[in-house]
């Protein structure tokens, strides 16, 4: 009777050939490692050995090279067998002696009809291509299915305070808050930050007649883009401003005095576009056309809005001003959930709650918002409050400080990780930059 040494770490195959039709012109042991493998050989004798190419403590190819350098071994045949089947470990088998480099998965027969020709005495290595070591299918080839190209939240502007430039803010981006929001034919714009600029000369008034800009607030940082951005110059367009009501003066009153002729070359009448002002109130969602816009006040000198943008099934909190937690300055698992400060922002905590996204700055270190209270900005600590009660999963920092550099907002950035490490908040966080792109 042939021998064979049968020696793969696949006991559940080594059953099924043992056990197959034919075996009984055979004479079989196994084997499970490549140590085990030779101390068979030598035990053994057999005249065929089966070897897979990754069993463990010794590669195949090591242990072909073993066999082939034993004058004992002489006429022993090997086939080697593997699921990594490679030119490069076909063509190193064969330089080695191989008799035959077999690809996994293989039908158990087609394996006994390589026993018979090696016994014939025919048996030798094939031609290898890499179409060979694949099981051709049916629609084998994995696409997944790709966002729409046209459904997306651009950041234009991510900085607060004031644009910046130089190669020190490459890397993010120095342009104030301005942010796309765009679902099929639908689109939003909120703040009008110098970051609007480049996104008007984008927009194509021939197909949008209708664009919607959304004003948090009417500071400085959050405007200046407006008297730059190219549909106002187009008659065909109607531009459609929502802003909070303020204290002392309408958002229009506040835009015809900006536009004064000894500030701007074109005042407000002047502009060829249709501009209508509407009021936006807190609690009183807006739709245009599939996005719904809901909005709630932040903690931020004179009227500001925070806003909650529903869009593609899912939800994106967005507050770039907004002093959480005002002058608070111990570690975060301080604050319970029953803490005073906690119920005294309930209602920011229920409006941003189980958001998909939370896009919301953290302008300060916890060391710089020391000396910042009441600026109305947060420190990193005490807006991963919000994250911990929020249940957000997913935070966004925009709208940095100008005096941060790249250098700056990276080392931020692990600050950010560091505290919602340490206080055992499971939240992914990332800074956002000029040009990100979320495709929804």
């Amino acid at each position: 009777m042939q021998k064979i040494l049968l020696a793969d770490p696949d006991k559940q195959l080594i059953e099924a050939l043992r056990s197959a039709p034919g075996n009984e012109h055979y004479v079989f042991e196994e084997a499970h490692t490549g140590e085990e493998v030779l101390r068979k050989i030598d035990e053994f004798a057999p005249h065929l050995v089966y070897i897979d190419l990754l069993i463990p403590e010794i590669h195949g190819i090591e242990l072909l090279k073993r066999i082939r350098a034993n004058p004992k071994s002489e006429g022993l045949g090997v086939i080697l067998a593997s699921t990594n089947s490679m030119i490069q470990n076909c063509h190193a088998a064969i330089k080695e002696g191989v008799d035959y480099f077999l690809t996994k998965p293989f039908e158990i027969p087609f394996l006994y009809i390589l026993f018979d020709r090696f016994f014939e005495g025919n048996l030798m290595p094939e031609s290898f291509t890499p179409e060979s070591s694949l099981k051709k299918e049916e629609n084998e080839s994995y696409h997944p299915k790709e966002p729409d190209p046209n459904s997306y939240i651009k950041f234009w502007g991510t900085r607060g305070s004031n644009s910046v430039s130089g190669p020190e803010y490459m890397r993010f981006g120095g342009n104030t808050c301005c942010l796309e929001v765009r679902h099929g034919e639908d689109m939003i714009i909120i703040d009008a930050g110098t970051g609007l600029r480049p996104l008007g000369e984008t927009i194509d008034t021939a197909k949008c007649k209708t664009v919607h800009l959304f004003l948090s607030h009417t500071h400085w940082d959050h405007i200046t883009g407006f008297p730059f951005f190219d549909p106002v110059f187009d008659q065909d367009v109607q531009v459609v401003l929502w802003s909070p009501v303020g204290f002392e003066k309408s958002t229009k009153e506040l835009f015809t005095e900006m536009l004064a002729y000894a500030y701007f070359p074109v005042r407000l009448e002047d502009m060829r576009a249709k501009l209508t002002f509407n009021d936006l109130r807190d609690g009183h969602p807006v739709s245009i056309g599939d996005i719904t816009i809901d909005s709630h006040y932040a903690y931020h000198p004179g009227a500001t809005l925070c806003f909650k943008i529903h869009v593609a099934g899912k939800t994106y909190g967005y507050a770039t001003d907004n002093e959480l937690f005002l002058g608070y300055h111990g570690n975060p698992n301080a604050i319970g959930k029953d803490h005073p400060l906690i119920k005294s922002h309930q209602s920011t905590i229920d409006f941003f709650k189980n958001s998909d996204v939370l896009i919301h700055e953290a302008q300060y270190t916890p060391l710089e918002y020391q000396r910042r209270v009441g600026w109305g900005h947060s420190s990193i600590s005490n807006a991963a409050i919000l994250c911990k009660y929020a249940e957000i999963s997913e935070w966004i920092i925009t709208h940095h400080d100008p005096r941060h550099t790249d250098e700056d907002l990276l080392a931020k950035l692990q600050l950010h990780r560091d505290i919602l490490d340490e206080c055992n908040i499971h939240c992914h966080t990332q800074m956002a930059f000029d040009g990100m792109k979320i495709l929804l």
